[in-house]
Parts: C-alpha cells; sequence; structure tokens
C-alpha cells in the first residue's frame, strides 16, 4: 500500500521528498502563484494537524481514564485483599 510504504519512509528521505517536490511546484509559476499554492497547501496541512491534534487529545483522555479505572480496581482488589487477610487472622 501507498500510504503504509510513504510513512515508513525514514525522516531523511521523506524531507528530501518534499524538497524535490516543492522546487518541481516551483516550475514556471509567479511569485504570485507560488505564493497561492503555497496557501493553499498550508491550509491542508494545518486542518490535518488540527484533527490529529485534536484526536490525539481524546484518544490520551480515554488512555487515562482507562489507566485510571484499573488504578481504582487495583485499590479495590487491594482493600478486599487485606479486609480477608484480616479476617484469617
Amino acid at each position: 500500500m501507498l500510504s503504509q510504504s510513504f510513512f515508513s519512509l525514514p525522516a531523511e528521505v521523506m524531507t528530501a521528498l518534499g524538497v524535490i517536490l516543492g522546487f518541481a511546484l516551483m516550475g514556471d509559476l509567479t511569485a504570485d502563484e507560488q505564493n497561492s499554492l503555497g496557501n493553499f497547501l498550508m491550509l491542508i496541512s494545518q486542518i490535518l494537524e488540527t484533527n490529529a491534534t485534536q484526536l490525539q487529545l481524546l484518544e490520551d483522555r480515554q488512555s487515562s481514564q482507562q489507566t485510571e479505572e484499573i488504578l481504582n480496581q487495583l485499590k479495590d482488589l487491594r482493600s478486599r485483599l487485606e479486609a480477608i487477610e484480616k479476617k484469617m487472622k
């Protein structure tokens, strides 16, 4: 799959690819056209960044809640174990 191979590229290769594509896109474009295209691509990038950041925040919160629930369950189990140990003494 293209997406898996693209995201598996080493950082240096991805950076070089970006440089090559940037120069290739300049081609015969005027400064105004380059500016317009650059702003358009940055808009796409900002949308992807905003979406990814929000998804990451929500995933982190869910993970944090799950961790808290597990810790509460462990605390409850310790209390029960201590109660059983007291009864056995």
